[in-house]
């Protein structure tokens, strides 16, 4: 029962030794149920989230403490016997709020639990990460750096992922503020004309659309609190992204599509008239194109600085240099990183065509405006390309292209990497090593936990088996440093936050060989740190 492989029976096997046979509250959780297997490599030190229990109460959490993830269990003593924690990805920095008899407060980075003091009424339950140094958590919002550093904008701030960056609103005042991602510094609080679509990096600049129809702009200076309404703009999905000069926006100047560039004080510079498809890379840096100015459309990257408009060249061996062909089709593109990935899509017969048409995919790279050919990719009525509202620097943000009614999805990585992923499958998260993440569902449409895929850059689709029961759900994945394995976080379906019998910590092989191995039961991985080498 404490073997290497837990699968079916024997997962029974070790509940019911932990349990009892009377279905009662389990008495010796958390658990060791198998050491890490000896391939598996960089994984260091952890925290764990584990049931602790009193003379008074069984439904207390505790945080405990482990050299090496893996280590065993048997014989030690929480490091906290009471806490809230602010779970999330454990690669992230949280936080653990002291409660009840133990009221220290802790500050959760790199498998490590430090000192910290919290502000009074605060909540830890969930956080996100926003960079690797930097989370949030949610209502009564903190923003949590990897050095220590904790930051409350307002007692009753709320922290939301923006374009760009972090937006904290003053539930108070209904004012709106924005987080350094460097710092975790909150800008002071002005007043907006509805929730704010972007944020800068730095945290000084918001951006915002009126309430009116059409609406317009608006350009919003925190730390001088000056805010103007700009250029009108159509529909409230603007496309658009905070730049070193300001906020480049897509909208209609005299009737054509136009990029300009919009300041607080209400000045617009025109970077780019005559444009078609746009889109935007997070780090405000440049701009996919179709540049229509000729009459036939190129496609191009912009520099959103100075607005040069670079025509994008082949980067294939036989082809380097070769500029793309001009545009005859329509054209959808999403960037992640420095890479945009551009579907084009035959231009269709009439207007009310509707059959699949023909397609051509490449992904280009911004800083060299150079593109690599995807073939083989469907023919497709439309495509719909999707990318995270995340800080620039997220690594495991995804943007996605989905071939409509093949269902065919197209993924891409900050990195760069490109993989495909069958209909039914729905991107989750960047592993890194070029591969993707993706649920399943089953025959009803519903998420499946019992099985993952993994897809990569050669084309690869690997369905993962995760353990999991149908009480389960898949919280947390991340591909060990050694890049051959999975730790997969499960979690109960109904439980609250106190970790039970069902929530376990597994490592299964990515190429999908072999059984899934528990490491922990009744624990949930808070904290994890990545040893070098």
């Amino acid at each position: 029962m404490r073997g290497t492989r837990w699968t079916g029976l024997t997962g029974l096997l070790v509940l019911a030794v932990v349990t009892g046979c009377t279905g009662a509250e389990p008495t010796e959780l958390p658990v060791r149920v198998a050491s890490v297997p000896t391939e598996v490599r960089g994984l260091g030190p952890a925290v764990l989230a584990v049931p602790v229990a009193d003379d008074r109460r069984t439904d207390l959490v505790g945080l405990l403490t482990v050299e090496q993830f893996g280590d065993d269990l048997a014989d030690r003593q929480p490091d906290r016997r009471h806490a809230e924690v602010a779970f999330g990805d454990p690669r992230y920095p949280t936080i653990a709020r002291g409660l009840g008899d133990d009221r220290r407060d802790a500050l959760l980075v790199g498998g490590r639990l430090r000192e910290t003091n919290l502000p009074d009424h605060v909540y830890a339950r969930r956080a996100t990460g926003v960079t690797d140094a930097l989370s949030v958590t949610a209502s009564r919002c903190l923003a949590v750096t990897g050095d220590g550093t904790t930051t409350r904008p307002a007692v009753e701030a709320t922290c939301t992922i923006a374009r760009g960056g972090v937006v904290w609103q003053d539930r108070a005042g209904e004012r709106y503020g924005a987080i350094d991602l460097k710092s975790g510094a909150a800008s002071p609080a002005i007043a907006m004309p509805s929730h704010p679509i972007a944020a800068s990096a730095d945290g000084r600049y918001l951006a915002a659309l009126t309430t009116e129809r059409p609406p317009r702009l608006v350009i919003a200076d925190t730390k001088t609190g000056r805010s103007q309404p700009t250029v009108t703009v159509s529909g409230r999905d603007v496309p658009g992204v905070f730049t070193s000069g300001g906020f480049a926006v897509l909208h209609r100047s005299d009737k054509y599509r136009t990029i300009s560039l919009v300041t607080p004080d209400k000045k617009a510079r025109s970077l780019l008239t005559l444009v078609g498809e746009v889109a935007f890379a997070p780090d405000g840096r440049r701009a996919l194109v179709v540049d229509t100015r000729s009459g036939t459309g190129r496609i191009a990257v912009l520099d959103l600085a100075s607005g040069t408009v670079t025509p994008v060249v082949d980067g294939t061996p036989d082809r380097s240099g070769t500029q793309l062909p001009p545009v005859t089709g329509s054209v959808t593109a999403t960037v992640s990183g420095d890479t945009a990935l551009v579907v084009e899509l035959a231009a269709a017969p009439d207007v009310g065509h509707r059959a699949p048409r023909p397609s051509r995919t490449w992904s280009v790279r911004l800083s060299t405006a150079t593109a690599t050919v995807h073939p083989d990719t469907p023919a497709a009525s439309s495509v719909t390309v999707r990318a995270d509202d995340a800080a620039p620097t997220n690594a495991a943000s995804v943007a996605t292209a989905s071939f409509q009614p093949d269902g065919t999805i197209l993924t891409l990585s900050p990195d760069g990497t490109v993989t495909s992923a069958p209909p039914g499958a729905t991107p989750r998260a960047t592993l890194g090593d070029g591969a993707v993440w993706h649920a399943l569902t089953d025959d009803n449409g519903d998420e499946r936990a019992d099985r993952l895929l993994v897809t990569d850059s050669s084309g690869s689709r690997t369905e993962v088996p995760t353990g999991a029961g149908p009480d389960q759900r898949i919280d947390t994945v991340i591909l060990t440093p050694d890049t051959g394995h999975l730790l997969i976080s499960l979690r109960s379906t109904r439980a609250g936050p106190r970790p039970g019998p069902l929530d376990t910590v597994v490592i299964v092989r990515r190429d999908g060989t072999g059984e899934p191995v528990t490491v922990y039961q009744g624990a949930v991985l808070a904290s994890l740190g990545i040893t070098p080498g």
